[in-house]
C-alpha cells in the first residue's frame, strides 16, 4: 500500500545530531550487507541545499560527478576552461560536507562533438594523473560514462580493457582506491554482460567493480535485466555499484515515445500521477538494492533537482530530464520523503 502524501516543504529542519547518529548505528549492523547510498547531480550548489543537508545528516556519505576526462587540461583555455571551474567548484562542496566522491570520466572538453574521437591509453594516463594531481584527495574513479552507449568504445570494449589495465597500474599503490571499468547501460541484460564479457577478457585481470545504469528496470519496477547482468559469467563474484539511476519524473518527449517507462505506457501526464510512478519506482530501487545486497554495494540516485525554475507548472516537462527528488520549484517530492526515511 502506498503511503499517504508527505505535506511538501520547501525546506525542512535538519535531523538532530542525536538522531542521525542513531540512525546510522541501527543501519550498520553486521548481520547483513549495507548498500550505501548515494547522489548524482552535477550541480556544486547541490551540497549547499538544504535538503541535500538533511540527506546527509541521514547518512547520505557519497556523490557521483561526471566530467570530461581532459578538462583540467583546458582550464586556462577560453570557451572550454568551465568544465574545469564547475568540477572544482563540485568538488569543493563535496569535501566541505564530508561527501567521498566517484568521478566518472567521458569524453574529450576539446570540442563538443567528440563522442566518437578515439582516446589512447597514454593520453587518458597523462589526465588522468594531471587530475589524481589536482585532486589527490578523490579515491573513486570510473573509467567512462555509459561506453556501450556512446563514445569511443561503444564499438571498441577491448580497448576499455585495456584502459582499465592501464589505470589499475597507476592506482597499484593506493589501497583506498576504488577503480571501476565504467559504468554500463543496461537494457538487455544479455547485451551488456556480453560487452563486459569482452573488456574483462581484454583486461586480462580481475575487474573487481563493475558500474551499472539501471533505469529501465527501475522504472518499469521489474528487475530482470538486471539480474541477468549481475549474474552473468563477466560479473559473477565482482562487485557492482549502480552508479546513476532513480523514480524518473519526466524526460524529452522524444524520449518518452522512443523507449517509454511504465509510466508512459500508463499514459501519466498530470503532477500526481506522474510522482506516483517515481516514488514507486523509487521505492522498487530498494527492492533491487536488497535482493542483491551482496554484490550491490552501492546505489547512486540521480539527481537532487533538476534545473531550478521557479516558473514551472506542476506535470510539465522541466528540460530534457527531470528526476529530482525536489521539484523545479524546489519543493518535495513523494520519493524525497522515502529516500530519507527508508533508505538511509
Amino acid at each position: 500500500m502506498t503511503p499517504t502524501t508527505t505535506p511538501r516543504r520547501t525546506t525542512r529542519a535538519l535531523l538532530p545530531a542525536a538522531a542521525a547518529v542513531l540512525a546510522l548505528g541501527v543501519a550498520a549492523g553486521p548481520a547483513q550487507a549495507k548498500t550505501t547510498w548515494g547522489i548524482a547531480d552535477q550541480k556544486p550548489s547541490t551540497f549547499a541545499h538544504p535538503a541535500f543537508q538533511e540527506l546527509r545528516s541521514a547518512g547520505m556519505k557519497t556523490a557521483r560527478y561526471t566530467m570530461r576526462y581532459d578538462a583540467l587540461r583546458y582550464r586556462n583555455t577560453k570557451g572550454r576552461e568551465y568544465h574545469a571551474q564547475v568540477l572544482d567548484e563540485w568538488l569543493t562542496g563535496a569535501k566541505a560536507q564530508g561527501v567521498r566522491p566517484l568521478i566518472t570520466f567521458w569524453v574529450t572538453a576539446s570540442d563538443s562533438t567528440s563522442l566518437k574521437r578515439k582516446i589512447s591509453a597514454s593520453r587518458f594516463r597523462t589526465e588522468f594523473r594531471r587530475f589524481r594531481k589536482a585532486y589527490p584527495w578523490v579515491r573513486d574513479f570510473s573509467l567512462f560514462n555509459e561506453p556501450n552507449l556512446t563514445g569511443p568504445y561503444r564499438r571498441d570494449p577491448e580497448a576499455l580493457g585495456r584502459l582499465y589495465r592501464t589505470i589499475s597500474r597507476e592506482l597499484k599503490g593506493c589501497s583506498s582506491c576504488r577503480l571501476l571499468v565504467g559504468d554500463l547501460h543496461l537494457t538487455s541484460g544479455k547485451e551488456t554482460a556480453d560487452y563486459a564479457l569482452r573488456v574483462r577478457r581484454a583486461a586480462k585481470m580481475p575487474i573487481r567493480i563493475w558500474g551499472l545504469n539501471n533505469y529501465n528496470d527501475v522504472n518499469d519496477r521489474k528487475s530482470t535485466q538486471t539480474s541477468r547482468f549481475l549474474r552473468s559469467s563477466a560479473v559473477k563474484g565482482s562487485k557492482v555499484w549502480i552508479t546513476e539511476t532513480g523514480g524518473v519524473y519526466s524526460r524529452k518527449a522524444s524520449s518518452e515515445r522512443k523507449n517509454p517507462f511504465l509510466a508512459q505506457r500508463k499514459k501519466a501526464k498530470s503532477d500526481s500521477a506522474r510522482e506516483k510512478y517515481q516514488y514507486d519506482a523509487t521505492r522498487y530501487l530498494r527492492t533491487i538494492a536488497k535482493r542483491h545486497a551482496r554484490q550491490v554495494q552501492r546505489v547512486y540516485i540521480y539527481q537532487l533537482q533538476s534545473e531550478p525554475n521557479p516558473r514551472w507548472k506542476a506535470g510539465s516537462r522541466n528540460g530534457s530530464w527531470d528526476s529530482g527528488l525536489l521539484d523545479p520549484r524546489g519543493d518535495e517530492r513523494r520519493a524525497f520523503g522515502y529516500v530519507l526515511r527508508h533508505l538511509l
